[in-house]
């Protein structure tokens, strides 16, 4: 029995299994899907170390992986955001007779586009903060992170317990080293989606190395937050057209 706490949406529909990333969860990621829950079961569960699911002293996305697994259960669309997304491919490639459709937006699979330029960069600018700031408090932490994605977010301080968990967790995190199993992937028969916002060029390399790979459909929205799903309307629409195409039950 999956021990997850989960976010349920909609009552009627095929099930789509929403995989928040790490500095988040499931309900403040996801709030602006919550409007597909009309013609899709929404199941947006809580990673470990995220309350209210179990704690733990460290991140593990291949244990994340095998969670969602158990959450698909029969067959689901999978959607996954920022180490969501690299959580929700290795899903997938543990169970692709079961997935329907993958989704991704700006997961950090950073070993995947090595070699590639502004993907090197970040890996290099990753690994140095860890390096340098691994010890040092959340806030401080947070800030450099969100710095080496070029990400600009006005923090609260303190920051809110909530808050304070995730980046407890993405402390124990590995960005640079979470790839995931293109040729697995790639030999699977669902339809894949990747999205981007265009603000951090090193995830626009892994997605674009995840299209040309999987092959994947490559869109971007210039111009939005890491998280791109909450822009809300524009990529629900953009999801819903994919989610549709790729068919609504088991294969």
């Amino acid at each position: 029995m999956n021990e997850l706490a989960a976010e349920r949406w909609g009552e009627e529909g095929p099930p789509v299994v929403l995989v928040h990333g790490s500095l988040s969860s499931a309900a403040a990621a996801f709030g602006e899907q919550q409007v597909l829950a009309d013609r899709y079961r929404l199941i947006a569960p809580y990673r470990r170390g995220y309350s209210p699911s179990p704690g733990t002293d460290r991140i593990d996305p291949d244990r994340d992986a095998r969670d969602i697994v158990e959450l698909v259960g029969a067959g689901a669309h999978l959607v996954g955001t920022s180490m969501g997304g690299v959580v929700a491919m290795r899903a997938a490639a543990l169970a692709p007779d079961k997935v329907w459709s993958l989704t991704v937006i700006e997961p950090p699979a950073m070993p995947n586009a090595a070699g590639r330029p502004e993907a090197d960069k970040l890996i290099e600018s990753l690994r140095t903060h860890w390096g340098r700031n691994g010890d040092a408090d959340l806030e401080t932490f947070v800030e450099g992170f969100l710095r080496a994605l070029g990400v600009s977010m006005e923090l609260p301080s303190p920051l809110p317990p909530a808050f304070g968990e995730a980046v407890r967790n993405l402390k124990t995190e590995r960005p640079w080293e979470t790839g995931v199993p293109l040729q697995q992937l790639a030999a699977a028969p669902f339809p894949k989606l990747v999205v981007t916002g265009g603000g951090t060029p090193g995830f626009e390399d892994v997605a674009d190395v995840l299209a040309e790979k999987l092959p994947a459909r490559r869109v971007l929205f210039d111009g939005s937050p890491h998280a791109v799903q909450r822009i809300g309307e524009k990529f629900n629409a953009e999801l819903l057209e994919f989610l549709s195409s790729a068919g609504d039950h088991a294969k």
